[in-house]
């Protein structure tokens, strides 16, 4: 294993399908929808060490599904993905750049031969070096072993809070709402304070536009674990987020789509963001 001083771990998916790739059992990519209709695909490095945490092996999970309007795996639905880690300094990064696990992916001959696949799964394991221990979600509460009724009208009521603050386009309250998010991110990505300045304008810049906001159908929404339990979130049930603003002009970019992961480090805390 290659010694960097600030490793960034990356993946490197090529989709052409429906598909959800899990790190650490922590959903990085998500596509679904209308982006999946006809052959076209979605490529695109990923880095992830804000999923990894800490050193250690990992589980990554790559979840294939058929395109929007079929209902099943046909022959050119096809998923693989690279392994690369490289020195966050951008000026050391290119040259530093190395594949730190074999390519994963679906047989190249097709999945439809024979048998129709509504679902398929590659999966590997990998092994990381960093240079920290990040406070996550690792000592959180198990939430999956809550009832689930009772949990959905709780995490439903912070989704709630979440839509009004995003409703009033008040990015300081979300700001401070995300804080601890944004320290994990700061932290796994090792964000210099002009990173940290940057990052923090962007979200404000968004908020300034006052885009119209989707409204929250509670009807179409479902509980979602991750993390092995601990983390958990609200999807629609088409597999879109339910915090969307609208996109000012629909014909050339579609809904900004933000993801909200919620846990609870202790009973007497509550939910967070993570």
């Amino acid at each position: 294993m290659n010694k960097l001083d600030k490793p960034l771990y990356t993946i490197d998916p090529h989709i052409y399908c429906s598909a959800t790739i899990l790190v650490n059992d922590v959903a990085v990519i998500e596509r679904y929808g209308d982006q999946t209709i006809g052959r076209s695909g979605s490529i695109g490095g990923i880095d992830i060490n804000n999923v990894l945490l800490q050193s250690g092996k990992y589980t990554i999970v790559g979840k294939m599904f058929p395109r929007k309007n079929n209902k099943t795996l046909i022959e050119t639905d096809t998923l693989f993905i690279d392994f690369y880690c490289a020195e966050a300094n951008m000026d050391k990064w290119k040259a530093s750049m190395y594949k730190f696990h074999p390519k994963i992916e679906s047989p190249w001959g097709g999945l439809s031969k024979n048998i129709n696949y509504p679902y398929f799964e590659i999966s590997t394991e990998i092994e990381v070096e960093l240079p920290f221990v990040l406070d996550g979600w690792q000592n959180s509460v198990d939430l999956s072993k809550l009832d689930k009724t009772v949990l959905k009208e709780k995490v439903l009521e912070y989704y709630r809070q979440i839509h009004a603050i995003l409703k009033e386009h008040n990015a300081s309250k979300f700001l401070e709402l995300s804080k601890e998010k944004q320290k994990l991110q700061e932290q796994a990505f090792y964000f210099s304070e002009e990173r940290k300045q940057s990052f923090q304008k962007s979200l404000i810049s968004l908020f300034n536009q006052n885009l119209d906001l989707e409204p929250l159908n509670e009807n179409e929404l479902k509980l979602e674990f991750m993390g092995y339990g601990k983390l958990v979130r609200l999807m629609k049930i088409d597999g879109s987020y339910p915090l969307q603003f609208k996109s000012p002009n629909p014909q050339e970019q579609s809904n900004v789509e933000l993801e909200i992961k919620l846990h609870v480090r202790s009973t007497e805390k509550g939910f967070s963001i993570i």
